[in-house]
């Protein structure tokens, strides 16, 4: 009787207890977000064996949240039949690690997940950079076998430049601030992730999934963290990730559609559009040792100046702005949020700007604030931006001229995308002096390693200078993040400034991407 009673008691406390784990260490959604979790989601109302599991995969500094916080994707999956899953790379743990980290841990989790399902086909739904962890798992961890199709919503398979402009000697003393200097981070730049389409496009493993991609071209609302980044985007984008980029050569493109970065994972906007090809089998046909075709280079515009450091109380930056611009948007992206900018003009005394401190939530400056000014009809002349705080900061002056002399200066590469000449047609008096009134500063910083299995990001960056106006990248293997400075005169006498920010990536034989 006693045993009994005893077997009882044991079987109604562990019916009692709530449903936070699974058979097997798998959480509930939301009840762990640890890196390495997984989380198997409420069983539909009828379970479908020819529907496939849906796994979650987060993107950068992300964690399994992002899709049922504030959104109903999950629950739609639910309603739609779907069984689900989700998992935590290391990003939920607040360090984010580059793809081929990522990529291995969610080898495994993919592992765990099929065996649970019973060697049931998944279809993986990747967000952001969790497109790119997803091939690395599929295609260099081998996990291909398990999965069937795959949609990735906005992935940067071609990097961002906002992870360029991250690892900028500009903005290096805020990323590091707020701790977006990640190896996340430094892998997305687009000299880095060139190299990784050139080392992963033609391998055959390719070929054993069907990819579908949904991108984004609305940069709105005005002055928001995704309005500034769009400034830094080469083509159409959601203010992170360009369409271009969004693109892989062999996935069928479902979408291009009106959301921002932030709106494109929703379930709202884009389940019902992806969701018939959760079961379709085949993308597009694709040969995985075809010839790829070469993602066009654009040609930006130098319309941008940059400025940043340190900032122990005080902080002042000085700029130049030329006659005959338009308008100009002064961005203060600061650690620390401020309620005016103060602003000095050529002529007439300093002004305080009432401004609204706004959160970055691009994912690469994730714990910045963004205050924006527009000035229209600016006078030519010297002008000075000052904030002052009482905690330790750091700060990035951005400043985005509209300006006829936009289109008429720009840093464009050679073949080898080795060197780089700076092109200007601003129809100066004559050729003496234009060679005499224009002068170009480089800062670069240095990463080395292959960029394969992690081997290089994460070291410590080295720096080095190069003046005149041209720019020569060594041989030396690894990322090469270049800060370039042009400054010079117009015709009429007056002194202007922009930055050029890029990446490039420089393989064993001295092949540059």
């Amino acid at each position: 009787m006693r045993k009994t009673l005893s077997l009882f008691i044991a079987v109604f406390l562990f019916l009692s207890l709530p449903s936070a784990a699974f058979a097997g260490g798998f959480k509930t959604p939301g009840n762990s977000l640890v890196p390495g979790t997984i989380s198997i989601g409420e069983a539909p109302a009828y379970i479908d064996s020819a529907k496939p599991a849906i796994v979650f995969v987060q993107g950068l500094t992300n964690d399994s949240t992002v899709w049922y916080n504030e959104n109903d994707m999950y629950s739609r999956a639910v309603t739609a039949g779907y069984e689900t899953a989700f998992v935590e790379l290391n990003d939920s743990g607040g360090t984010p690690k580059s793809y081929w980290d990522n990529g291995a841990m969610l080898a495994g989790q993919l592992e765990e997940i099929s065996a649970h399902f019973g060697g049931k086909k998944l279809v993986i739904v990747a967000f952001s950079k969790g497109g790119v962890d997803t091939q690395v798992a599929l295609i260099y961890e081998g996990k291909y076998p398990l999965v069937s199709n795959v949609i990735t919503l906005s992935s940067p398979h071609y990097g961002s430049e906002l992870a360029d402009l991250a690892n900028s000697t500009s903005l290096g003393w805020l990323a590091s601030l707020i701790g977006q200097n990640s190896e996340g981070t430094q892998s997305l730049q687009t000299g880095t992730m060139n190299y990784f389409r050139s080392i992963t496009d033609s391998r055959w493993e390719v070929a054993q999934n069907s990819y579908f991609s949904l991108a984004g071209t609305r940069t709105g609302p005005w002055f928001s963290a995704y309005w500034f980044g769009s400034g830094f985007i080469s083509g159409p984008n959601d203010g992170v990730v360009s369409v271009a980029s969004a693109q892989l050569p062999y996935s069928r493109s479902l979408a291009v559609g009106n959301w921002n970065h932030g709106e494109i994972n929703k379930g709202y906007n884009t389940l019902s559009i992806f969701q018939p090809y959760l079961t379709t089998q085949r993308a597009a046909a694709f040969s995985a040792f075809s010839m790829m075709e070469e993602k066009e280079e654009k040609i930006k515009p130098l319309d941008t100046l940059l400025r940043g450091g340190e900032q122990n109380g005080k902080a002042s930056e000085s700029f130049f702005v030329e006659d005959g611009a338009e308008s100009l948007v002064i961005n203060w992206m600061s650690a620390t949020p401020h309620e005016t900018v103060t602003l000095k003009a050529p002529r007439g005394p300093a002004k305080d700007y009432e401004v609204t401190a706004a959160e970055d939530d691009t994912m690469f400056f994730n714990g910045a604030y963004h205050h924006t000014i527009e000035i229209t009809d600016p006078a030519a002349g010297k002008w000075i931006a000052e904030t002052v705080t009482d905690q330790k900061s750091a700060y990035a002056l951005m400043i985005t001229f509209d300006s006829d002399l936009n289109d008429q200066l720009a840093l464009e590469p050679s073949d080898s995308k080795r060197n780089w000449t700076l092109k200007e047609n601003i129809g100066l008096k004559n050729k003496a002096q234009r060679h005499a009134d224009i002068k170009m500063f480089s800062e670069i910083g240095f990463t080395p390693g292959k960029g394969k299995k992690n081997r290089g990001i994460g070291q410590k960056i080295r720096t080095f200078k190069q003046s005149g106006k041209a720019v020569t990248l060594p041989s030396e293997k690894g990322t090469y993040n270049m800060t370039v400075e042009v400054e010079g005169t117009t015709p009429d006498g007056q002194k202007f400034q922009r930055t050029v920010i890029d990446s490039v990536f420089v393989d064993e034989e001295g092949v540059a991407y």
